[in-house]
């Protein structure tokens, strides 16, 4: 490692935009929006112009990226999961990749010389929480910066690491064993100071990035100029990843000039109080934003209990307290509950889910019968169960779609209107969560419709009107999920739905609707459905689909050709 003095991390300019963040835009700026810096924002993204939904506002590229905490065995070139028995040590290392192709793939050569130059060999028996081998590979691969590549590190030293408020930190603590396996096993010549200030600049400015392939896992990047933008839990902006790792930043709604261009570091489906706790641990600043000021979290009652003495509703006291210890109160009788007693109640709910597993129907609707009478229909620990469960009927086994009674159709139906009137509040405009929860519940109301008609409990017109509302459904979906890369899950809905869109067109049209509801399976997707898409898509689309590279054209999964998929390649969680 290069041996020349550089001031103190704690030196370096956090006024002005980092060096190399601008480098890649067309006149190093842009005629939408520009950074500045305010207080007690610090650097911030304001918009220029008026900025209209589902303008393209940038596209950033990694400065570094690398394995996330708590990283899965992934081959360092590629990222894809990796297996001990088909793996392929690099020729050069011996560390574990997927092929000889990824030995000069991606920035895994960065390490690899690290490696050979001390000769440190990969055991699998370091692969534990006490040697960190892979969030390791992170804080070298910036380290390396230094010689390998000057302005990355630059721009690296231009981030904020907050040292002085992580210092002590059980983070600190954790990351003290990557510095230890940087400098003891690596024999890198580095201080803690520079390992820990490498660490925080990772930790507090990284994304992570959501991998589109199921064999690919997830990473984490720095992207400098997406770390300018200011979080707020209403954010306006909406973020996708090609499998280049390309992030392009769109408007999610309209931005009026002057306003600042904003994201956000937490999970939407949280409630204040957990929000406000991930990020003063993880980013370090207390979030004051218009939906954590209120208590009522922009109308919704998201983290509102059920009074037990009147049945009113149970607000925080103060959702701003420092130290998030305020007290509840009824908004009807004054009864005031502890917040001591309100942490331990969303606790219990989270031991209960968590053990109850990602897969367990009717677990999940055991504990949601458990707590519905002590919280407000709206608490964030009910509307995440829903969304699960929104998932589950159709997909899970015992419960397809096919096979759902009407009760459980209506509860299916249930579990996707309630969420969507919750996300019309906290997340409008072009959603991923949104997109995904109209596309489970066009199913639904199509069976429920379909029945219905065939048991002449509706009319022709009744009929022809429902299949209106499903295919609104399929719009929007489309419309929500319409910059989502081709090679993602939300992107192979998309294409599915544009399909699903004609077939619904034609039943739709009186002159042409038979009295049945056929097509909608297996056999309306051609052999290369994106070659479809992109023959009847529109020229807006077509745009789209450009920005996000070439349309694929290999054929979709049985699952995502299925009207409903019987599995979810995602994780059921109450985030996104």
């Amino acid at each position: 490692m290069s041996t020349e003095e550089e001031p103190p991390w704690s030196e370096t300019d956090k006024k002005t935009v980092p060096p190399h963040a601008l480098s890649h835009l067309p006149q190093n700026g842009s005629e939408k929006w520009e950074i500045i810096y305010r207080e007690p924002y610090g650097r911030c993204m304001v918009a220029k112009v008026d900025i209209a939904e589902g303008e393209l506002l940038y596209e950033d590229h990694p400065t570094v990226h690398g394995p996330k905490q708590n990283s899965d065995l992934l081959c360092l070139g590629c990222y894809s999961r990796l297996f001990q028995d088909t793996l392929h040590r690099c020729s050069k290392c011996t560390w574990p990749l997927c092929s000889p192709a990824c030995e000069l793939k991606g920035l895994h050569p960065l390490e690899c010389a690290a490696f050979v130059k001390t000769n440190f060999k990969f055991n699998f028996s370091d692969f534990s929480e006490e040697d960190p081998v892979f969030e390791s590979i992170l804080p070298l691969r910036c380290l390396m910066l230094r010689e390998t590549d000057p302005k990355k590190w630059n721009t690296l030293r231009a981030m904020e690491p907050h040292d002085d408020l992580r210092r002590g930190s059980e983070l600190w603590k954790t990351e003290q064993i990557v510095c230890d396996f940087l400098r003891e096993k690596l024999k890198l010549k580095v201080d803690d100071a520079l390992c820990h200030s490498v660490s925080g600049v990772l930790d507090v400015n990284c994304h992570e990035v959501q991998a589109g392939s199921a064999n690919i896992c997830n990473v984490r990047g720095m992207y400098p100029l997406s770390a300018m933008m200011s979080h707020d839990c209403f954010s306006n902006t909406h973020h996708t990843f090609t499998d280049e790792l390309t992030m392009h930043t769109i408007a999610s709604q309209p931005i009026k000039k002057g306003d600042q261009i904003t994201g956000t570091y937490t999970h939407l489906l949280s409630g204040t109080t957990e929000r406000r706790k991930h990020l003063r641990y993880g980013k370090f600043f207390d979030c004051v934003c218009s939906r954590c000021s209120d208590p009522t979290e922009l109308g919704t009652f998201f983290s509102a209990l059920k009074c037990t003495r009147c049945g009113g509703t149970v607000l925080c006291k103060d959702p701003l307290h420092p130290l998030n210890k305020a007290d509840y109160q009824c908004t009807k009788c004054g009864n005031e509950v502890p917040v001591g007693a309100v942490s331990r109640l969303t606790n219990s709910i989270y031991r209960e889910v968590q053990e109850a597993g990602p897969g367990d129907l009717q677990a999940l609707e055991t504990i949601f019968s458990k707590y519905e009478k002590l919280l407000h229909p709206n608490h964030f620990h009910l509307i995440g169960l829903k969304h699960s469960l929104s998932q589950m009927y159709g997909r899970s086994s015992g419960y397809l779609i096919g096979e759902l009674t009407e009760q459980q159709l209506e509860r299916k139906i249930d579990c996707c209107t309630h969420l969507l009137n919750i996300i019309d509040v906290i997340d409008p405009g072009i959603s991923r969560l949104r997109g995904l929860t109209k596309y489970e519940l066009h199913a639904p109301l199509l069976m429920k419709a379909n029945k219905e008609f065939q048991l002449k409990l509706l009319t022709r017109k009744q009929f022809l009107q429902r299949l209106h509302e499903v295919l609104q459904l399929l719009h929007d979906t489309v419309y929500c999920l319409q910059f989502e890369p081709p090679s993602t899950h939300e992107g192979q809905v998309c294409a599915v739905d544009i399909l699903r869109v004609g077939v619904m067109m034609k039943l739709h049209d009186p002159g042409r609707f038979d009295g049945r509801v056929h097509g909608m399976g297996h056999d309306c997707l051609p052999s290369k459905p994106y070659r479809y898409v992109r023959a009847h898509c529109t020229k807006k689309q077509r745009e789209t689909s450009r920005v996000h590279g070439r349309v694929r054209t290999h054929s979709l999964s049985a699952r995502s050709r299925d009207l409903i998929p019987n599995t979810s390649r995602r994780p059921l969680d109450h985030g996104i």
